[in-house]
């Protein structure tokens, strides 16, 4: 089971690290983050619909859990992908990524804060090495460029991604049907950010056919693929654990900017790499040890007990 979550998360952080790519040329062709957080999900809702329909997958749920998709999905997802969509604008795709992906530490503090969990060593050692892998992805700035805001939204889409990591465990999300879940995200960020654009008017409607092309292909892999697989992954493991293997995503990112976008890849950047896949792999191995020793223990305690009643 752990094996499958794994699995199933980093394939999703694969896919979510080549999002950055498609959204960059949608910008040149007009569109923004607004127009791209929009059309994402709008599109991503008859794909679902049809696909749960296939499956006779039924629509009905408790209304307390359509309120937590709903707070979950704008506050979490919604909100994260426009925060980082708009901070393609100040700074680099790859800056912008990999400073979203402060977000574990983010969630294991927001879990310890609520939640009160407590965090393993084993944990712990790795989000400090995965972070400092992280670190060797920065840029400096470019001589007059104002990446302050830039820097900002992509670190604060890191917060609002930590508490949807946290939330989706923490309130049981989850454990409902994976695209059941993504379909009640997407129709609940696109009617928000319908609503929220009678005010600011910032949807471009109308863009060329390419644009819409790259979109399509955003809203099946992210809200559909990589999303559903980022669930499935969660269920299998924890919120903590999930989000450092979702640490490949900026890896992917970096490697998707330097074959389509000419971005280059520095030394730093590929050192940072291998740390964070030297954390991922490490976090994989040792903390298996905990989980075999508590299942060891269990079974010892069944034997005596067994042994007793005989």
């Amino acid at each position: 089971m752990k094996v499958k979550g794994i699995f199933f998360t980093v394939v999703s952080a694969v896919l979510f690290g080549l999002t950055p790519v498609l959204a960059r040329l949608v910008q040149e062709m007009g569109g923004n983050a607004l127009t791209l957080t929009f059309y994402r999900n709008f599109i991503a809702i008859p794909i679902l619909g049809l696909i749960l329909f296939c499956k006779k997958v039924g629509f009905r749920l408790p209304v307390s859990s359509l309120k937590s998709i709903m707070l979950v999905g704008i506050a979490g997802v919604g909100l994260t992908t426009l925060l980082l969509y708009s901070s393609y604008d100040y700074i680099g795709i790859s800056t912008a990524t990999t400073l979203h992906f402060l977000y574990p530490v983010f969630v294991a503090i927001l879990c310890r804060i609520f939640y009160k969990e407590k965090l393993s060593r084993i944990k712990v050692v790795t989000l400090v090495v995965a972070t400092l892998g992280i670190g060797l992805f920065l840029e400096r700035s470019q001589a007059g460029t104002d990446t302050a805001p830039g820097t900002i939204l992509a670190v604060v889409s890191g917060l609002t991604y930590g508490y949807y990591m946290m939330d989706m465990e923490k309130k049981g999300l989850s454990k409902l049907h994976p695209i059941l879940v993504s379909f009640y995200m997407a129709s609940f960020i696109s009617g928000a950010l319908l609503v929220y654009n009678i005010a600011v008017r910032q949807i471009v409607f109308l863009l060329p056919p390419k644009a819409y092309l790259y979109i399509f292909i955003m809203a099946v892999c992210t809200s559909f693929l990589a999303v559903a697989l980022l669930q499935v992954g969660i269920q299998y493991l924890s919120a903590t654990t999930a989000a450092i293997f979702c640490l490949f995503e900026p890896v992917t990112s970096n490697i998707a900017g330097v074959l389509f976008l000419n971005e280059t890849l520095s030394v730093a950047k590929v050192i940072g790499s291998i740390i964070i896949l030297g954390a991922a792999a490490a976090l994989a191995i040792l903390d298996q040890e905990p989980q075999k020793l508590e299942l060891a223990e269990q079974e010892a305690q069944q034997e005596v007990h067994l042994t007793e009643e005989g």
